[in-house]
């Protein structure tokens, strides 16, 4: 039997933020590429530069970047955190965040992820790699 999952609820950070800030928090610490902290989160989405969308089975957050060359406006998924992983969840609620886009004016909507194992995923699912971006540290000793 399939599962039913309730679509996101737009919620105030203030009042989601005991629970939201140790998930933001496991997220930076798996990614050493993040150079945000918690709390810069929680300022984009009081004032309202991103967006915090909350279910029982974790949160979203979302924000605008607009494409500097055309103009292009996408939603990007910033942040996704779930309580249990393995659920799907992406695909559960692609469909709910391509309205949300399309009703905010965006043009597309788009996710980043330096998890390996989210490639292929979002692959299998229809979702296109744009770039992928390597770095190297300069004080690295070579």
């Amino acid at each position: 039997m399939e599962e039913k999952h309730a679509d996101p609820v737009f919620s105030d950070i203030r009042r989601e933020w005991h629970w939201v800030k140790p998930g933001i928090e496991a997220i930076l610490a798996e990614d050493k590429f993040l150079s945000f902290r918690p709390e810069d989160v929680y300022a984009a989405c009081v004032g309202q530069e991103a967006h915090l969308w909350t279910t029982d089975d974790g949160f979203v957050v979302t924000t605008g970047e607009t494409d500097p060359f055309s103009g292009e406006r996408a939603l990007l998924i910033w942040l996704a955190a779930a309580n249990k992983q393995g659920q799907g969840l992406v695909t559960v609620h692609e469909q709910f965040f391509m309205q949300v886009a399309r009703e905010a004016g965006f043009s597309r909507l788009t996710v980043r992820s330096s998890i390996p194992k989210m490639s292929n995923y979002l692959t299998e699912m229809g979702w296109d790699i744009e770039t992928i971006v390597y770095s190297r540290d300069l004080d690295d000793g070579q």
